[in-house]
């Protein structure tokens, strides 16, 4: 079974683009918690409303910010 998680990989690259250097710094700045981005960025957390907040923060589409995995990947 597939499922959708956040791509780590190109979550890091727009926080490079953006000048943002930590999740510290992401967490203050979106307002999303770090616990809730280091879940996201682990592949632990379905993706929701949370996600999407971020990814606007980060001027990113959502779909953009995730793929396509098996389920056993994670």
């Amino acid at each position: 079974m597939k499922k959708y998680i956040a791509d780590e990989k190109k979550i890091r690259k727009t926080m490079i683009d953006k000048n943002i250097k930590t999740i510290n710094e992401l967490s203050r700045l979106s307002g999303v918690s770090k616990p809730k981005i280091y879940e996201f960025l682990n592949g632990k957390t379905p993706l929701q409303t949370t996600f999407v907040r971020l990814a606007e923060f980060l001027e990113a589409d959502p779909n953009e910010l995730i793929v396509e995995v098996e389920e056993d990947e994670y």
